[in-house]
């Protein structure tokens, strides 16, 4: 009897085991349809149909209805850069960011939700550079906006604040590589980039975005990498911007630098280029202690780079530029003295520090997309 058994019980087990397998492989396949697709730059308008709302003059952005999510805009990114310290003086600097991309402008539920999100956190020390990344797609809890008290979130990365505004707050990321937690005081108001909000991103292609930026943010806290906890004190910018075509389509790269000049101004600016034969274009901020800031055109900024600097992964790069700003006495030259900080996440780029000379004393980050 025994002997019988043993067959037929070997015999179920194997039916149940297959089955298991077969149940297994078709909730992984139904998984892995439903999941966003990874997201490159140079992917970023695949399939998507260009009926967004427009960015148009004349529309202002106002305080605290635009810290929110603005889903009829194609694009929309929030991004957050520390300049930091620790008791010994060591720079460290912590970089997040979250891009939202609309896949197309039609509202959807759950899985159906066209917005597409990815959010990146870079931690550099003095002796390495930690990286991670977060997908979600909107819709089904992974990722969210709360409006009072304020939360931007995705996955068990957040910006959470007790009022309605992004700070004062705290920036909080947890990964396997690397834990952050950065208390957030703002020490000067919101400030709506360019015209009331309108920034204007090409005159001569007609392309703006809307915005704000908080560049004066007073930041302490603690780092954790390789199990040790770091506490640091520094410097941030907050921004957040959004609009239709603001990355990939018709871009083909970006050189973003923010400076803090020692006379307490900030100076941020962007050079942008487009595919074809089209000349690239300045612009940017120049902001001031008072909480006041100045829109700065093409005309007004001289940005060029000097040489190219080859990686050791065989990038060719742009690390050292020339920008001035004549009309408010500016002059600078930045490089680079770290070279191999590239980020090859979903959205590549290479960030970090600056060494800054020239008529006035300065801290210099650069970020370069699209190369």
């Amino acid at each position: 009897m025994q002997k019988l058994l043993k067959p037929r019980f070997i015999l179920i087990l194997s039916i149940v085991l297959v089955s298991i397998a077969i149940i297994s492989l078709v909730i992984y396949r139904y998984w892995k349809a439903a999941q966003p697709p990874l997201i490159t730059i140079d992917s970023i308008d695949t399939g998507v149909e260009r009926t967004f709302e427009p960015v148009l003059p004349g529309k202002e952005v106002t305080f605290p209805e635009d810290f929110t999510i603005h889903p009829k805009y194609q694009h929309e990114i929030w991004r957050y850069i520390a300049t930091l310290k620790d008791e010994q003086g060591n720079e460290y600097l912590v970089q997040w960011s979250l891009f939202r991309i609309s896949m197309f402008e039609e509202a959807g539920v759950g899985w159906e939700s066209p917005q597409i999100y990815t959010s990146q956190a870079i931690v550099t020390t003095p002796d390495q550079v930690y990286r991670d990344q977060r997908f979600a797609r909107g819709g089904i809890g992974l990722v969210g906006m709360r409006k009072r008290p304020y939360q931007l979130s995705i996955d068990n990365w957040s910006i959470r604040s007790f009022t309605r505004s992004p700070a004062p707050g705290n920036l909080m990321i947890s990964s396997e590589q690397f834990d952050v937690n950065l208390g957030n005081k703002l020490n000067k108001a919101f400030i709506p980039l360019g015209m009331k909000g309108y920034q204007v991103t090409h005159e001569l292609q007609s392309l703006a975005l809307y915005g704000y930026s908080a560049p004066y943010i007073e930041v302490a806290g603690t780092i954790v990498v390789g199990g040790k906890t770091i506490k640091v004190t520094g410097q941030a910018a907050l921004s957040q911007v959004w609009g239709t075509d603001l990355i990939g389509g018709e871009h083909k790269n970006f050189s973003h630098f923010l400076f803090r000049l020692q006379d307490g101004r900030v100076l941020s600016v962007v050079k942008s280029r487009l595919k074809g034969d089209v000349l690239p274009y300045s612009y940017g901020n120049l902001f001031t202690p008072d909480g006041r800031h100045v829109t700065l055109s093409n005309d007004e900024i001289e940005m060029h780079a000097i040489g190219t600097t080859t990686l050791s992964n065989g990038k060719v790069l742009p690390l050292q530029w020339v920008v001035n700003v004549p009309n408010y006495n500016v002059y600078l030259t930045a490089k680079a003295t770290r070279f191999d900080q590239w980020t090859h996440l979903s959205i590549p780029s290479w960030s970090g520090r600056m060494t800054v000379s020239g008529n006035i004393k300065a801290q210099g980050f650069l970020q370069l997309v699209g190369y």
